[in-house]
C-alpha cells in the first residue's frame, strides 16, 4: 500500500503520480452521539479541468485533495473501517417531508 502524505510535498508528489483509472482513499473520524468511529472515503481523479492543472475530481484537484483530506491511500481499508457514505440499512428514520410535518405542527401547537 502506497501513501502520499499531507504535506505540501506529499500532494505535489502525489498529483504528479495520479492514475485516472484508479480510485484512492482517505481516512476521516467520525463524530457521533454514540462516539468517534473512523471512516473511510474514495476518490477518483479522472477529468483534467485546465492543460497544466493535473487530475481532478469533481472541483478538487489531486494535490488539494491530498493537502485537504489526506493522507491519500492507493489501497481500500480493511473491513474494520466503514465507508463513509454507508447506511446500516436501507431505511430511512427521518425524510425531509417527515421533518417539515413535524416543524407545522409544533408551529400549530405554539399557534394554540
Amino acid at each position: 500500500m502506497t501513501e502520499w502524505e499531507s504535506s505540501k510535498r506529499g500532494a505535489r508528489k502525489f498529483a504528479a503520480q495520479v492514475d485516472p483509472n484508479k480510485i484512492y482513499y482517505t481516512i476521516h473520524t467520525a463524530v457521533y452521539p454514540w462516539g468517534e468511529e473512523k471512516v473511510w472515503r474514495p476518490w477518483q481523479f479522472n477529468e483534467r479541468k485546465r492543460p497544466m492543472s493535473g487530475w481532478w475530481s469533481g472541483a478538487l484537484s489531486a494535490e488539494g485533495a491530498c493537502l485537504r483530506y489526506g493522507p491519500m491511500c492507493d489501497k481500500r481499508p480493511g473491513s474494520h473501517i466503514r465507508p463513509m457514505f454507508e447506511c446500516d440499512d436501507d431505511q430511512a428514520y427521518a425524510t425531509p417531508g417527515d421533518i417539515l410535518q413535524v416543524r407545522n405542527s409544533r408551529r400549530e401547537k405554539a399557534r394554540r
